[in-house]
């Protein structure tokens, strides 16, 4: 349904103030000046002009319709807050409001959105993509996930197959939105295990390198996720300066120690490529 402004009958309300004062009838064609003033600019979608004139109205001569009227112009502005208040002094001035039971609605509806909008967002990615997300132990959905979450300190899980499960806490502050990258671990770099592939005959260091080239080649990815994961973190959350400094390193340390390994996997990659070739002569 269409909600629109309320009309106010100024002939109405003269009639219930009593005296003929000049003053008073000055006062009534003013508050009326202004109250039309405020229809046309909220039929212009010029609402923060609008509430200007309909609260002179307002102060020049107080009617409940006007609190509905500036419910109206709050609401189109995203003041969600004010918009209440306007609403429940509407129903407050005007007690036998015909449209009470809509207004109510319209105000417990306006009290669900403030109390999201109070909530920050939290957004969640993950490398890969597509792990469970549980919350204080809550299936919420597959990454990258994003959401509304109560401020305070909640228990974040993500869960992929063949990927050793996260486990970390989530800090959420008041007013603070929250973007996390996170990197699961393969199971097989997580135990340094490889794959047991068929050994021919006569080549047994050909394999012994082979797989010292995987361990290493498995070390150095699940070392650079690790590192990439303390980067974004630094970056996508405010940090404490020792936590901020010990991300840095912890990122940099990582970083140097998967290049070292990417080079030994090169090296033994090479070595077993020789191997095989040595081996199989014999």
């Amino acid at each position: 349904m269409t909600r629109g402004l309320r009309p106010l009958l100024f002939l109405a309300l003269a009639l219930l103030v009593t005296g003929t004062s000049a003053h008073a009838a000055d006062n009534r064609a003013a508050a009326r000046k202004q109250f039309e003033r405020g229809t046309r600019l909220y039929q212009q979608a010029r609402y923060e002009e609008a509430v200007s004139a309909f609260e002179e109205a307002y102060r020049l001569r107080p009617n409940g319709v006007v609190h509905y009227n500036l419910g109206q112009c709050h609401e189109k502005l995203g003041n969600l807050e004010k918009a209440l208040e306007s609403y429940r002094a509407y129903l407050r001035d005007v007690p036998q409001a015909e449209d009470r039971d809509t207004v109510e609605r319209l105000i417990a509806s306006l009290e669900a959105r403030a109390e999201a909008r109070r909530k920050p967002q939290v957004n969640i990615a993950s490398e890969p993509s597509g792990a469970e997300l549980r919350l204080d132990g809550t299936a919420v959905g597959a990454t990258p996930w994003s959401g509304p979450v109560e401020a305070g300190t909640h228990q974040l899980e993500l869960t992929h197959p063949g990927h050793a499960p996260l486990r970390r806490e989530l800090e959420v502050r008041s007013g603070e939105p929250v973007q996390l990258q996170l990197a699961l671990t393969p199971e097989m770099a997580l135990t340094g295990e490889v794959k047991e592939q068929p050994r021919p005959r006569g080549r047994t260091w050909t394999w012994v390198a082979a797989g010292a080239a995987g361990v290493a080649a498995a070390g150095a990815v699940t070392l650079g996720l690790m590192a990439r994961k303390d980067s974004r973190e630094l970056v996508g959350s405010r940090h404490e300066q020792p936590e901020a400094q010990r991300l840095h390193d912890s990122a940099v340390s990582k970083s140097r120690t998967a290049n070292v390994l990417y080079a030994v996997a090169g090296v033994a990659g090479a070595a077993g490529v020789t191997l095989f070739f040595v081996e199989g002569s014999f």
